[in-house]
């Protein structure tokens, strides 16, 4: 009898921040450096992102790159968040409507482990095209939006950046 491989989401491997997006991630998180970021921890924003671009339904492809440099999310980080990024990839597979899936299979799809490795890689996508969108939702929202457009005035322009985005609430405008 062939051994039945189980695949299970975020006990797998990294992920990984390439292109204009590590550059977003170098704005925004700072390594062991909690007072000049917005995140505590890289797998934090990894969380965070993936819910955003859920909720304003911004998903981005992977960015094809030249440059090494990348920004690693390491497996040993997304395993102490497990139990928190597998309710959002549920919400991922029943609510994401691009798979062509009827609402019986994509509550089917939520709640078993992928069968096949083409499946839950095309799940770890999904969710992973959710996050890239989240990104750089708050890359805009955090890291560009200037003075001018903030009724705040504190000193500092990241926590005038923090209570905006906290005051309004999230656009489903692909163009925000």
């Amino acid at each position: 009898m062939p051994e039945t491989r189980v695949y299970e989401y975020f006990k797998m491997s990294d992920f990984y921040f390439t292109g204009s997006l590590r550059e977003y991630i170098e704005k925004m998180w700072t390594q062991n450096q909690i007072n000049d970021s917005y995140f505590a921890r890289l797998v934090d924003l990894y969380a965070i992102a993936a819910v955003i671009g859920l909720r304003i339904h911004r998903r981005l492809p992977a960015e094809s790159t030249e440059d090494p440099k990348k920004r690693t999310v390491q497996l040993t980080q997304i395993a102490t968040l497990h139990q928190t990024l597998i309710p959002i990839m549920k919400l991922i597979l029943l609510l994401d409507d691009s798979r062509g899936l009827n609402a019986e299979q994509r509550i089917e799809s939520a709640f078993r482990n992928p069968e096949s490795k083409e499946e839950y890689e095309a799940n770890m996508e999904l969710f992973n095209s959710y996050v890239r969108g989240g990104t750089e939702f708050l890359y805009q929202q955090l890291v560009l939006r200037t003075q001018d457009e903030i009724a705040d005035t504190h000193e500092d322009n990241r926590i005038n950046n923090i209570l905006a985005l906290l005051k309004n609430a999230l656009s489903t405008n692909q163009d925000d």
